[in-house]
């Protein structure tokens, strides 16, 4: 079995960034074969990581609603979808890349979702390590299109109201049960010491259900590629927000060899 990473977060708090430096992490420590999923239907991870928009799972799903059983070539539905998110998965040198797409719609999407959760499954199966980037409300997570997660990050900037955010977060993840194996709190974009957070941002961070183990701090050499519009891979190994993350999966053994 595979490492699986996931990220949550509300948005606007930088948890695609960090799942980009997650990937780069993991690239350069060379945990591969890897595989990048964005499960926010706001998609954008594929902007930060540099590789192009394919087509989404949400799409496959209904177009294959529409079909009802008019199914092309004699295909059975599942091999259909099978085939169709094959061939929607964007593959590059270092990891491939997967969209999950737009939420369902309406009608039911059931048996569509009941396949999904196989084939993706059966795709996930095939590579050492997975990142997901999901959603504020982690709907991917709670409908259980994925499954095992090792190592949960929630992330949150140091605003009050985003801080309280991650309460309501940790109250949904404790309804998936065992599914989460590592849950890890991570404040993101902080200027200066943690230690020198104003008094009110430090209240909140008492009253967290479990302390930080990770302050990324606020870097200019990753707004100045967000900024240029270029992938965020291509931040400097010595970025300061960089080097954070890199020392959060070494202090939570995911470089070390077995990676749980």
């Amino acid at each position: 079995m595979g490492t699986t990473l996931a990220v949550a977060g509300k948005g606007g708090v930088g948890k695609t960034s960090f799942s980009a430096l997650l990937i780069r992490a993991l690239v350069d420590a060379g945990k591969t074969p890897l595989l990048a999923i964005d499960a926010d239907s706001n998609s954008n991870l594929h902007e930060v990581l540099g590789v192009n928009e394919p087509r989404s799972v949400g799409c496959v799903r209904e177009e294959t609603r529409k079909m009802g059983d008019n199914i092309p070539g004699g295909m059975t539905k599942d091999r259909f979808i099978e085939y169709q998110i094959q061939a929607s998965l964007e593959e590059g040198r270092h990891f491939d890349f997967l969209s999950m797409g737009r939420p369902e719609g309406p009608g039911c999407y059931c048996m569509a979702n009941n396949i999904l959760r196989e084939v993706i499954a059966r795709l996930t199966s095939n590579y050492s390590y997975v990142v997901i980037d999901n959603e504020a409300g982690m709907e991917h997570l709670s409908r259980r299109t994925e499954e095992e997660v090792d190592h949960l990050f929630i992330i949150s900037d140091p605003a009050p109201r985003s801080l309280r955010t991650i309460g309501r977060i940790a109250e949904l993840i404790d309804e998936l049960g065992g599914r989460i194996h590592n849950k890890h709190l991570v404040i993101s974009r902080v200027t200066g010491f943690p230690e020198d957070l104003a008094e009110s941002i430090q209240t909140e961070i008492a009253k967290l259900p479990y302390p930080p183990e990770s302050f990324v701090p606020y870097d200019e050499a990753l707004v100045d590629l967000d900024l240029k519009g270029e992938p965020l891979l291509k931040i400097p190994e010595n970025a300061a927000s960089y080097i954070a993350v890199r020392e959060l999966l070494d202090k939570i053994g995911v470089l070390n060899s077995g990676g749980k």
